[in-house]
């Protein structure tokens, strides 16, 4: 009779062990799960603040989480969110490594959401790495698909937000109505992190059309915004500030600016750093420091270099190419412009563009519709083939322009070189007349012969003679004239020659025996008689040795070759 009772209290007893148990062992479950949940809304809300180191140290916690759980959800967003704030802090191969992780992910789980969200940093990356603008915009198109498709107007508003700023990138007004419809949902929705960044990319906007009024409207409200909510990339808005007062010519109130960009820099992205220093060059140079504004550009470069952000570097190599020309160095600023010019053209970004076009007909008219009407398609490739013809003819135009401008402030270089020239040598010769003249006509002091045998050879007397000798005598023209030499014929020693040489004209003994020879050059080159005068015949004649020493110190000493200079005295 006791094995009955015994048997009821197992069959009712175990299952509530075997329960309790599973209960036990699921809470941590639920804990890390829940902690997920919590790391992955301060991933965003980082994200959204601008505070991508913050995002990025939430979403390397989360990852661990997620790894140690074995959940692919938090897993996923994880890498998204660490790949995002990677490509922002310059970390761009690691960054595009985890995005393309997330995708993966997003793709077997079949997540638009994730899909639409990586899309977004994939646009992210191609902007501030590659800065193929092009392939960026594709990008968000992309993703604004995603967030129509799914119906996340919020989603929608952010992904209109990123093509405004390709768009002021690009200089394109056009994308004005994405900033006013981000700008303009974030209010009526109270979310500051969307009201910022529409104000920010109206004012952006609004500074390249030209009506700052609207820019400084709309950059005080992205300020107040920014302020108000704690946002941790203030210099990106001092940044703007900057740029309105510059374009308005109000460079002080600028300068002003930058610096409170500087010292808001902690929390700052590269590339709004590099931006800083693109806008201190610019403002530097329109204020006439050109070496000041140089150095900005040499750090805005090595900034670039040092966090693969290639979206800055075409218009520091722009500003470049234009402080070069200014500190007269022409043939520099011609090879900057080169590379500016190709990283502006490449083709990669020419095959881009016909693709971006592409899908943005396809998005503003009937996306539908596209797929059906391919004679619509082969006409629109004929127009994008006929528009990047033209597009490239005018850049071969462009450059062509360039070079021609530059040869003919050259060519006017040269001609102001040699008409000053012919000028100053004319007005030697006339010194030289009138001298000769006086001495003519002025008595010789009695006496002056017995007392020129008396006095002592003194430093000037040396130098006056040496003067003649060179002058008169040419000595200079003897290729094996030595220091020794020409000592000996002033009845002096070498050091003391030296010495007296430095002494009256500051150069050492061959610059001073080779500026009379590049004297006489002159003189000859300028001559139109002498136009047939072989330059290695006249190099021998004066007293070089090689032709190469005659052409480098003609350069160095005339700033311009001796071929040049005949070639441009003939035409004159």
């Amino acid at each position: 009779m006791k094995s009955i009772p015994n048997k009821i209290t197992r069959i009712i007893l175990l299952p509530c062990v075997v329960w309790m148990l599973a209960l036990f062992c699921s809470v941590p479950s639920v804990a890390s799960e829940a902690r997920c949940y919590m790391l992955k809304d301060s991933c965003a809300a980082a994200t959204r603040s601008t505070d991508h180191r913050r995002a990025l140290e939430s979403a390397t916690e989360l990852y661990r989480e997620a790894d140690r759980l074995g959940n692919r959800y938090f897993t996923a967003y994880a890498l998204y969110f660490q790949g995002v704030s990677n490509v922002i802090l310059g970390n761009s191969a690691i960054g595009k490594s985890q995005l393309d992780k997330a995708f993966a992910l997003a793709d077997k789980a079949g997540d638009d959401t994730l899909r639409l969200s990586v899309y977004n940093g994939y646009g992210v990356y191609e902007a501030n790495v590659n800065a193929d603008y092009a392939r960026a915009q594709q990008c968000f198109y992309k993703s604004l698909e995603y967030a129509v498709e799914i119906g996340d107007p919020m989603r929608q508003a952010l992904v209109e937000c990123n093509l405004a700023e390709i768009a002021s990138i690009r200089r394109d007004i056009t994308g004005l109505k994405y900033a006013l419809n981000c700008y303009n949902w974030g209010v009526a929705n109270g979310n500051d992190h969307i009201s910022f960044a529409g104000a920010y990319h109206c004012a952006n906007l609004y500074n390249i059309a030209g009506n700052y009024d609207m820019a400084l409207k709309y950059i005080k409200e992205a300020d107040s915004i920014g302020l108000r909510s704690g946002y941790a990339e203030r210099a990106a808005v001092c940044n703007l500030y900057a740029s309105i007062y510059a374009a308005m010519g109000h460079n002080e109130q600028a300068l002003d600016w930058l610096r409170e960009a500087e010292r808001n820099s902690g929390g700052a992205q590269g590339a709004t750093l590099s931006e800083t220093y693109l806008a201190y060059a610019r403002v530097l140079a329109a204020l006439g420091r050109t070496a000041e504004s140089e150095r900005m550009v040499g750090r805005g470069l090595a900034m670039c270099d040092s966090l693969s952000i290639r979206s800055m570097v075409s218009p520091l190599l722009e500003q470049r190419a234009l402080n070069l020309e200014r500190l007269g160095d022409y043939r520099s600023a011609l090879q900057v412009y080169k590379a500016y010019k190709q990283s502006c053209d490449s083709a990669y970004a020419e095959r881009q563009q016909q693709s971006i076009n592409e899908i943005r007909v396809q998005y503003d008219i009937d996306k539908r519709e596209q797929e059906a009407d391919m004679q619509r398609l082969m006409l629109q490739d004929e127009r994008r083939r006929a528009a990047i013809l033209m597009i490239s003819l005018m850049s071969v135009c462009v450059i062509l322009l360039v070079l021609w401008r530059h040869y003919r402030r050259q060519k006017r270089l040269y001609r102001r070189i040699v008409i000053s020239n012919r000028e100053s040598m004319a007005r030697e010769q006339q010194l030289r007349d009138r001298l000769d003249e006086l001495m003519s006509a002025a008595p010789a002091p009695a006496g002056e012969d017995e007392r020129a045998d008396e006095r002592p050879a003194a430093h000037d007397d040396i130098f006056d003679r040496l003067t003649d000798i060179m002058e008169r005598g040419a000595v200079y023209r003897d290729s094996g004239l030595t220091r020794e030499r020409l000592a000996e014929m002033l009845g002096t020693n070498r050091t003391y020659l030296s010495q007296m040489i430095a002494a009256h004209t500051g150069k050492g003994y061959y610059q001073f025996v080779n500026s009379y020879r590049i004297k006489e050059a002159v003189k000859v080159l300028s001559d139109a008689d002498n136009s047939d005068y072989p330059l290695k015949a006249l190099a021998a004649d004066l007293g070089f040795k090689s032709m190469s020493t005659f052409y480098k110190t003609f350069q160095e000493t005339v700033g311009m070759t001796p071929s040049a200079y005949r070639d441009t005295a003939r035409r004159l």
